[in-house]
């Protein structure tokens, strides 16, 4: 009877020190939820409620890209695929259809952000060619230190964009002389379809996304600000696709890291250095590899800025043992507000010295071009002697130019000329970059290399290059003189308005010339290797606040001299009808080389759907054509639609 008292005294002490922690608690979460019942308002959720502050945050941004086209020839390529219709949806550049960018950050100032990318969701039922949800672009982590020496930002994951100094680590980026018809798929929207035009013509400057002007990095960024004595660097070390091994398992990798310290606000001073190697072969520890030091100096006076960068740099492989070359890239500035604003361009980058990261051509180490079946063709760059434009570097040449602007009421000119030479003799070979009809043409074969007409043609990113053999050489193969090259680029920008509807009109003129002796200018007729003309004009009509119509017409003329190929047609043809039928002969001559002439034709809509959408139609009719070459004949219309969204 005790032993049951005492059990039955211990279980109800048991069940009021229960209910009284109960009772205590719910007390406690009821002044809780008094305190802020705004926050748990849905009392369903699958989610748990968190009882501490938000930890981190979170943003989404990205877009959806429908791309279209239809593809009629009347007239094709004999070596190509010959197809004289062609149905495509999706972007087959490797652009993306659909993008979401992930960004987050943790109450530590750790960032993160995922890039979720589909290439194309359309292209037919085949298992084999569907294209899932990837991570191809990668998962970054981010974060910041700031203290007292500095604030330092580490980066590690998938694919950035890194700029660094123009010879070691720099897109290509030229005087934004080009045709605006055609529109890039990472363009972003602006906020009204005239905004595109409007800024080309008041600035000169078409946004081409974050990729413009920038390599692709996938590895370790380190970054270094506001440090003492007014120090800052960066730097990165992993992979490009600009240096790959022969195998994916291989060894290859690109190092390279910046240290600048500004003594004042007018004057900074830098030092450069990258690294790249890869392997050449499995079996045996063979490496390509080349170093590059660089030394820069940035100084800025009232209306005046100077850029200057010297460096010396080494190439190293199985089959090449290259000494040390050197280059000097110097660039002068006037302010915008001089009355006529000058650019200044002078360089000269040895043969020798070796770089696909930079902001130049290579073109006499050949295979320092990725080895890597569909990578080396994506960001191969002509090589063959290349007539290239203003702003365009090349090794193995130095030169310079300047590029003037003025503005005459509405009337904005824009004109520069170059002329550079060759140091060491070359291939026997010239190479010029199409101007007209370049992103029609590549799209017919992307990323081909040695297709088309008698195998001349390449196609890279949005372009294509046509070698020209010299015929004029050694026993060696190599021709006895170097090779000089002159550039006159020419552009006119004007607006106005009718009935109260903006319009503007943008006219190019380039010239562009390769032969044997150096020439202040361009040389005409049969004393230039090569030559090349090419003529554009864009006329884009604001129909109302969401429509925007865009006219463009394009030609192109490309003449060779008897040193270079000879056509297989019967017959000589006339290099210019129309002064032919005229009888001006002292502007014509008839020959059985070169003589090529390409033409387009387009008309498109800009048009704004809604806040963040817009649709853009065009249509080209274009010809590509030279008599002396009986297979050289093409001709066909496209038709494409783009509608994207962004978010």
């Amino acid at each position: 009877m005790k032993i049951g008292l005492i059990w039955y005294l211990s279980v109800c002490k048991t069940l009021m020190l229960r209910y009284s922690l109960c009772f205590f608690f719910s007390l406690q979460l009821g002044l809780f939820f008094g305190q802020d019942s705004s926050r748990f308002s849905s009392p369903f959720s699958s989610n748990i409620n968190s009882l501490k502050n938000p930890s981190s945050s979170i943003s989404f941004t990205g877009f959806y890209r429908f791309l279209g086209f239809v593809r009629n020839q009347t007239e094709t390529f004999p070596n190509n695929s010959g197809k004289t219709t062609a149905i495509v949806v999706g972007d087959y550049y490797r652009e993306p259809m659909f993008l979401l960018k992930l960004n987050g950050k943790t109450r530590d100032n750790i960032s993160f952000g995922a890039d979720l990318m589909i290439n194309s969701l359309y292209k037919g039922p085949s298992q084999g060619n569907l294209s899932p949800l990837t991570l191809e672009l990668g998962l970054n982590l981010k974060t910041n230190i700031v203290s007292n020496f500095g604030t330092f930002t580490f980066k590690s994951g998938g694919v950035s964009w890194y700029r660094q100094s123009r010879l070691t680590v720099w897109g290509n980026r030229s005087f934004n002389r080009m045709s605006i018809y055609d529109r890039r798929p990472q363009t972003p929207l602006n906020k009204n379809p005239v905004d595109r035009y409007s800024k080309y013509y008041n600035n000169g400057l078409i946004d081409q996304g974050i990729r413009y002007g920038s390599r692709g990095f996938q590895g370790l960024f380190v970054q270094g600000l506001k440090l003492p004595y007014h120090f800052s660097f960066k730097g990165v070390i992993g992979k490009s696709n600009f240096n790959r091994s022969f195998l994916e398992t291989s060894d290859n990798f690109t190092g390279c890291f910046q240290i600048k310290n500004e003594l004042s606000s007018s004057l900074k001073m830098g030092y450069n250095f990258l690294s790249s190697w890869a392997d050449t072969d499995s079996l045996i520890n063979g490496k390509r590899s080349y170093a590059i030091h660089t030394y820069e100096l940035h100084k800025k006076w009232n209306k005046i800025q100077f850029e200057l960068e010297l460096g010396i740099g080494r190439y190293q492989s199985p089959s090449e043992q290259l000494d040390y070359g050197e280059a000097v890239f110097a660039y002068i500035r006037t302010d915008k507000t001089t009355k006529i604003p000058l650019q200044i361009q002078l360089y000269r980058i040895s043969p020798q010295f070796v770089n696909v990261t930079g902001n130049f051509l290579n073109t006499s180490v050949l295979e320092v071009f990725p080895n890597v079946a569909g990578v080396g063709s994506t960001i191969r760059t002509p090589y063959q002697s290349p007539i290239v434009g203003l702003g365009a570097p090349v090794n193995n040449r130095q030169g310079g130019s300047i590029n003037a602007d003025v503005s005459i009421g509405r009337l904005k000119l824009n004109a520069g000329i170059g002329v550079f030479a060759e140091i060491d003799t070359s291939y026997a070979g010239v190479s010029y970059i199409h101007n007209v009809n370049s992103q029609t043409l590549s799209r017919i074969y992307l990323f081909g290399q040695n297709w088309g007409p008698y195998n001349a043609l390449n196609s890279t990113y949005r372009g294509v290059f046509e070698e020209v053999n010299i015929i004029d050489t050694t026993a060696s193969g190599i021709p006895s003189f170097k090779k000089y090259f002159n550039t006159i680029e020419f552009q006119m920008k004007y607006n106005n308005s009718i009935f109260g509807k903006e319009f503007y009109i943008f006219s190019l003129t380039r010239l562009n010339s390769c032969q044997r002796q150096f020439n202040i200018l361009p040389r005409l007729g049969g004393q230039a290797l090569i030559q090349q003309l090419s003529q554009e004009i864009d006329l884009s009509m604001e129909l109302s606040p969401k429509a925007i119509v865009v006219i463009s017409y394009g030609i192109e003329k490309i003449i060779g001299n008897e040193f270079t190929d000879l056509g297989d047609a019967p017959e000589a043809s006339s290099t210019n009808r129309f002064f032919e039928n005229i009888g001006w002969e002292r502007f014509y001559h008839y020959t059985r080389n070169r003589n090529q002439k390409n033409t387009l034709i387009g008309v498109g809509l800009d048009y704004k759907i809604a806040h963040n959408t817009m649709l853009f139609l065009r249509h080209n009719r274009y010809t590509y054509f030279d008599p002396n070459f009986i297979e050289n004949h093409l001709k066909g219309w496209e038709t494409m639609l783009e509608l994207k969204i962004t978010f």
